[in-house]
């Protein structure tokens, strides 16, 4: 994967995974699954009734834009380099390849006065940055 850009203040990491279809398509199946179950699942998952599948579609922050995905890792979280030392997320730049661990661990709920929201809960356990 391909560094694109790293946005500290939101945590963010973005990498480009076109170079990965196989991945991108496991990611989008994923998407799409979880999004008919919670579809299927509405009244008990969300307390709604009624909505249509676009509408549970829309609920959805989805990591994975066109072929862009966004990582949320935070800047002091440390990154092994190819050569044996570390070094920090924050200290990526663009253009560098990486390796990682991706970790789904969940779906929360985020209700404001925009209404509600769902976002997939992950974590990047190990992240290998291989060459600039």
């Amino acid at each position: 994967m391909v560094v694109m850009e790293y946005q500290p203040e939101h945590s963010r990491l973005r990498v480009d995974i076109s170079a990965h279809p196989h991945f991108q398509l496991k990611l989008h199946t994923l998407h799409e699954y979880i999004v008919s179950m919670f579809y299927v699942h509405q009244t008990s998952l969300l307390g709604i009734h009624h909505e249509s599948h676009e509408r549970i579609r829309q609920l959805f922050h989805f990591l994975l834009e066109d072929s862009l995905l966004s990582l949320y890792i935070y800047p002091t979280s440390l990154v092994k380099c190819e050569n044996g030392t570390t070094c920090r997320v924050s200290e990526l730049a663009p253009g560098d390849q990486i390796r990682c661990v991706i970790r789904f661990h969940g779906i929360s709920k985020l209700t404001h006065s925009h209404g509600m929201h769902l976002r997939f809960q992950h974590t990047l356990p190990s992240l290998w940055k291989l060459s600039s």
